[in-house]
């Protein structure tokens, strides 16, 4: 019970009883007070609505002295705002997150808080196709020095981009 008065702060007292349940009320108020994400730390949350303490990631422009915690930490990463009272959020609508490189090499030259396109890795599909004129009891292999052998590509197919399967939520900025 020493250790759980003075681990709160309190001075000991000899026969005071009640100094155990004030340490652990003391202890349980400090730990409520400390916040357990940081400011500028991101969150997915399954509502339409940021929670209290959040914003939307959407790139919107906010005050610098509203949230002067959160600028602290992000400043004008992704956008200055008006350049003197506001900065950008990070607009993270419909984006996936990749980890920064930060010098690893996998994907390098690039920048903290950059954007990144869409992209499928280069490659190709070939065929050969033609007619085999060679006359009797031949067989012939898409080799063939015989005319009418001719390279093709197949056609693409697919929608607009190359993605795997996701559940959309909504993206939150601490504050």
């Amino acid at each position: 019970m020493v250790a759980i008065v003075t681990a709160a702060g309190l001075s000991l007292t000899p026969n005071n009883r009640a100094q155990v349940l004030q340490a652990i009320n003391a202890m349980i108020a400090a730990a409520s007070a400390t916040p357990a994400l940081a400011a500028g730390a991101i969150a997915f949350y399954a509502t339409s609505n940021a929670p209290t303490g959040w914003l939307k990631a959407n790139g919107a422009t906010v005050s610098r002295s509203t949230y002067a915690a959160l600028f602290s930490v992000i400043g004008t990463t992704w956008g200055a705002g008006d350049g003197s009272t506001t900065f950008r959020l990070p607009d993270l609508r419909g984006e996936f997150i990749r980890g920064w490189d930060d010098g690893r090499g996998v994907d390098g030259g690039r920048s903290f808080g950059s954007w990144q396109d869409d992209q499928f890795r280069s490659h190709s599909h070939s065929f050969k196709s033609g007619v085999d004129s060679a006359a009797g009891n031949n067989d012939e292999s898409n080799s063939s020095d015989i005319g009418g052998w001719e390279d093709g590509w197949i056609g693409s197919t697919g929608g607009p981009e190359t993605r795997p399967r996701n559940v959309a939520l909504l993206a939150c900025i601490k504050y």
